[in-house]
């Protein structure tokens, strides 16, 4: 457990779900608003979301706790990372280009199968509209980056979802995430926030997060509709979903951008 100065005047406390497995509903309380709704139709969060909060894999997901002056608790922040081996951890070129979900996979089948691992990849940060602006999202990488040493990981990873592409529908993931501001840094604020706590870029990951659906729940999800095949931007997308009439299915494939810290 960790506590910290608070930009509101009072503390917060970051602490694992292996010590309060009481605040996990939290982490889909808190994200609802944030995530699509179609990306819990990702194969890899159906099959393995609820392991991370299982006896192996609970230590590395925090909450933020806010304490108000009468002792009261907020969760007002959370974070998802999951430990995995990787073969080559000195070849940056060699992390999947499968991402988020392979990461989900080879965490959670590794830790069943008792697999050490050798490093910590982030999954997910989630922060209140209330605190949105604050330094909490970097707190949350600072202690994900505490939590790969005090391991003895040899590295900590990131299948980063650039926060503001979905506002840049037209433009191609790869020339988004290479839009720099004037001064050099990365034009997505959450890519910003990684590379100025001293991350690198690595490399594209084209199929991060995959769904494939019925067209019928596509339009659950989004509330469009498909009268034609062909590509449509979604709602919260990064990329397009290609819609299939004669399949009666849609397939999403999200891109994420990989990225290191060092340690």
């Amino acid at each position: 457990m960790r506590v910290f100065s608070s930009p509101k005047g009072s503390g917060f406390t970051l602490v694992s779900t292996a010590a309060r497995p009481d605040l996990i509903p939290r982490f889909a309380e808190l994200s609802a608003p944030v995530w699509p709704d179609f990306i819990d139709g990702d194969e890899a969060v159906i099959r393995y979301w609820d392991a991370l909060f299982g006896e192996k894999l609970a230590r590395y997901q925090f909450v933020a706790l806010h304490v108000d002056e009468n002792g009261v608790e907020e969760v007002v922040a959370t974070s998802n990372a999951i430990p995995f081996f990787w073969p080559t951890p000195d070849d940056d070129n060699s992390l999947p280009d499968d991402g988020w979900d392979e990461m989900m996979r080879l965490g959670v089948e590794g830790a069943a199968a008792g697999i050490k691992p050798n490093a910590l990849s982030a999954l997910s940060i989630v922060v209140a509209p209330a605190w949105r602006g604050s330094d909490l999202a970097g707190r949350l990488l600072l202690n994900m980056k505490a939590v790969a040493r005090a391991e003895g990981f040899s590295a900590l990873v990131a299948p980063v979802r650039p926060t503001r592409k979905p506002d840049y529908p037209l433009t191609s993931f790869a020339d988004y995430v290479g839009w720099m501001r004037p001064d050099g840094t990365p034009f997505d604020p959450w890519v910003r926030k990684h590379v100025q706590l001293g991350a690198k870029i690595v490399k594209i990951a084209p199929r991060g997060m995959v769904v494939s659906a019925p067209l019928t729940v596509w339009t659950e999800w989004t509330g469009l509709r498909f009268p034609v095949s062909g590509a449509y931007h979604l709602p919260g997308g990064l990329a397009p979903m290609h819609a299939d009439l004669e399949a009666g299915r849609g397939l999403y494939e999200e891109p994420a951008l990989w990225l290191r810290h060092p340690l």
